[in-house]
């Protein structure tokens, strides 16, 4: 799917995220993931990372309104 800010729901969600700048900007409202190691956290922030394992999760601001949006893209990504 693509936005109109050019934003797009791919793997490289956390790479749009850091390009924008808003890697550690706050979401309009945290979302808890549950990560495939099987590790509950609060994202509260555009990119986030498991506490656990160190994956780490992404949302793009255009897509920051539902968990379904989120992304895994990698440990230490």
């Amino acid at each position: 799917m693509t936005h109109s800010c050019g934003c797009d729901e791919t793997l490289n969600a956390v790479d749009k995220i850091r390009r924008k700048g808003v890697s550690s900007v706050a979401l309009p409202q945290a979302f808890e993931i549950k990560c495939s190691c099987d590790y509950t956290f609060m994202m509260t922030t555009h990119e986030a990372k498991c506490d656990a394992c160190d994956m780490v999760y992404g949302v793009t601001p255009c897509s920051a309104d539902s968990i379904e949006n989120v992304v895994a893209v990698g440990i230490n990504y």
